[in-house]
């Protein structure tokens, strides 16, 4: 198959791109910036900033210029956000949904017409479990993903007429890159939210430098390619992050809110 994966040149996307060229798979990584040297796997790069509607639809164009079909599309171009919410800036907003959400809309606008075309096509998002629960100086980055998870809900009865197939995939910390490109807010020095959220940020950071390598996600989407249907929303995580929606279902929102409070520290 040929795979088209957009924010592939670190962290989730690179290990999905070299998983899925060990299978035989022919994979096209894009990003912004694709100095990185896939080279010695036999990776292609595509330039391709997911921020720009003229990026994306010129580099769709000149990938099925080149390869005329494509059947899949991994999108893992993104970026975390934490900070306290009154301390964001609107444009700060916008700036992070325009990566997490409209990115990812802009490469659908461009792939689901050729997989109409051709009739089928496969689309895998990567979303993330903090879709699932507003998080503590993370509302921003949860609100971005909760829109996207809802966004493909609504998107895979449209496109299912077409033999095009679409899912979210959540995972819980993996080690990337991601606590490096994060965008933070400017807080004040005298900020009644300072100590508590350099508190958690410090954590967040801390979990993913000793989390689980991103090669689990990266054979978790092999798996997803084998099916013969999708369904709208897979996850994979350590025991305590996969457990955090059920519990979240089963219990009262208000005893929720508290275990959440008390994990973080608040």
């Amino acid at each position: 198959m040929i795979v088209l994966i957009t924010g592939g040149t670190a962290g989730i996307g690179a290990a999905t791109a070299k998983q899925l060229k060990q299978e035989g798979h022919r994979v096209i990584v894009a990003g912004r910036r694709v100095e990185t040297n896939f080279s010695e796997t036999g990776i292609s790069t595509l330039q391709m900033d997911v921020t720009s509607e003229k990026s994306v639809i010129t580099a769709v164009k000149n990938l099925y210029n080149t390869t005329k079909r494509i059947d899949v599309v991994v999108q893992c171009a993104g970026r975390g956000a934490i900070g306290p919410l009154e301390a964001f800036h609107t444009d700060e907003i916008a700036d992070v949904f325009n990566l997490n959400l409209y990115g990812i809309l802009r490469v659908n606008q461009a792939v689901i017409p050729i997989m109409r075309q051709q009739g089928c096509g496969r689309i895998i998002l990567i979303s993330s479990l903090a879709a699932e629960a507003g998080l503590p100086f993370q509302s921003v980055y949860c609100a971005g993903k909760a829109a996207l998870d809802i966004m493909i809900e609504s998107l895979r009865m449209e496109i299912k007429p077409f033999g095009i197939d679409a899912c979210v995939l959540q995972p819980g910390d993996f080690k990337t890159e991601v606590a490096l490109h994060r965008k933070l807010p400017d807080i004040d020095s005298e900020s009644p939210y300072k100590n508590a959220f350099e508190e958690i940020n410090l954590s967040a950071t801390n979990k993913v430098d000793v989390a689980g390598d991103p090669i689990k996600v990266a054979r978790t989407i092999s798996q997803l390619l084998k099916k013969n249907k999708l369904a709208p929303k897979y996850r994979v995580g350590s025991p305590i992050e996969l457990a955090m929606p059920w519990v979240k279902v089963l219990i009262p929102a208000s005893l929720f809110e508290r275990l959440l409070t008390k994990y973080y520290g608040l």
